[in-house]
């Protein structure tokens, strides 16, 4: 399913029947494949997606998109599709602000037994700059700042062909991130929950709790063992949270 930007990758397609559809978004630079064992780890009544925006995994050859509002309206336009009585939207860092404006975009009606929103590994938009303040650096200071949030990335930093492959994507998403100019202040009725990794400097609990400014649908957060990177580092600790809320909605 696709827009022109846009690709919505269907993670568990062996599941015709499900009671629930979780939606992935990504961190800056990332894909779908961050997201690749989640089905595996979720209920069988439970269907997972994935945002793949161009310029990453299979769509490295295409141009990525920087128009953070062009993105949103795409998304919106992607996922409606798939947006079944029960629905989880889950992002983490960058992939946290596109989900929260997809929920202020499509489940305004919704309530707290219909859906959740997961933001994951971002500090709110009430506890910083909106935009990145990475969009200035220099391509080897925006390499050594992936290093510095540590994880698989940081490894991978070190290798030059990945880093001539992967900056065109991470600099068109630092202008993604100005996505979050558009979020509001009670932009949700359904439940928030913010996770946050124990060991990441750059978010911490303090400005995660902050996003509960953005629902009236009722606020927690949860920590997770683990760097920036927690989300792929600490999968079983990340998905069991997920399914709970998943088992949650559909009555488990």
């Amino acid at each position: 399913m696709s827009t022109e930007h846009v690709i919505l990758k269907n993670l568990s397609p062996d599941r015709p029947v499900s009671l629930c559809t979780v939606v992935c978004f990504p961190y800056a630079g990332g894909g779908a494949r961050v997201f690749r064992d989640w089905p595996r780890r979720l209920s069988r009544l439970v269907n997972v997606f994935a945002v793949q925006l161009p310029g990453r995994e299979e769509r490295l050859s295409e141009p990525p998109e920087a128009d953070a509002e062009r993105v949103v309206a795409e998304l919106c336009a992607a996922i409606e599709p798939v947006v079944e009585e029960k629905v989880i939207l889950f992002g983490h860092s960058l992939g946290a602000v596109l989900a929260a404006r997809v929920a202020q975009e499509l489940l305004g009606d919704r309530g707290e037994s219909d859906a959740v929103l997961f933001v994951s590994g971002r500090r709110s938009p009430w506890s910083g700059p909106l935009s990145s303040g990475a969009r200035g650096l220099a391509d080897d200071e925006l390499v050594e700042r992936l290093r510095s949030m540590g994880g698989g990335r940081a490894q991978l930093a070190s290798e030059a062909e990945f880093v001539r492959l992967m900056l065109p994507a991470l600099k068109a998403d630092l202008h993604l991130s100005d996505a979050a100019l558009g979020i509001r202040e009670h932009g949700v009725p359904i439940p928030v929950i913010g996770l946050y990794g124990r060991h990441d400097v750059g978010t911490p609990l303090s400005h995660v709790r902050q996003w509960s400014r953005f629902t009236t649908g009722g606020f927690r957060s949860a920590e997770i063992d683990g760097d920036h990177y927690f989300v792929e580092g600490n999968v079983a600790s990340v998905t069991a949270i997920v399914d709970a809320a998943a088992r949650s909605l559909i009555g488990l």
